[in-house]
């Protein structure tokens, strides 16, 4: 789970997802002509619409679709759990994920001013809270985002309700 917990974040931040959705389009794009009719006449009552058919490829391309439900599902994950964290663990968390800049910690540590070992307890932290999203986020749909920036006590009696409840239906 952490490993796709991982890969889910450094495609995101990497810009993986987007050049998928990207380079996909431009193979769609890409017309190959594999002309088999060699000296014979054109096709009779032809209709030629080239838009009309790209756009009718690209909607029925199932692997455009399936890159951009990933792109779309990471951005609305990520950006909602980085809505409820601090700037300075959002700029951490890019720092380390993002494999274009290929930042290590020390190099983190000197554009953030955040040491290390905490730099490395907001990735941590981030991670979960994304895992725990991910994990109760049956069949990809929107749901209810528990995480806040100040949770009350109410808040977390209610999460452990909802978990508790969760366990007694899968035991039975």
């Amino acid at each position: 789970m952490a490993d796709r917990i991982d890969r889910l974040l450094s495609d995101y931040y990497s810009g993986r997802l987007h050049n998928n959705v990207n380079d996909r389009i431009k193979e769609i794009e890409t017309s190959t002509n594999n002309d088999e009719n060699i000296g014979g006449g054109r096709a009779q009552n032809k209709h030629s619409r080239p838009v009309d058919d790209m756009i009718i490829r690209k909607e029925q391309d199932v692997v455009l679709n399936k890159c951009r439900a990933d792109l779309n599902y990471a951005t609305r994950l990520v950006r909602r759990i980085e809505d409820s964290f601090d700037p300075d663990v959002r700029n951490v968390v890019k720092f380390h994920f993002d494999k274009r800049l290929g930042q290590d910690w020390l190099a983190i540590e000197s554009l953030t001013g955040i040491g290390t070992r905490q730099g490395q307890r907001y990735v941590n932290w981030f991670k979960r809270e994304v895992g725990n999203i991910f994990w109760y986020d049956k069949g990809k749909e929107q749901t209810t985002n528990f995480i806040k920036k100040e949770a009350t006590i109410d808040d977390l009696a209610e999460i452990t309700s909802l978990i508790k409840s969760r366990l007694k239906a899968v035991d039975n």
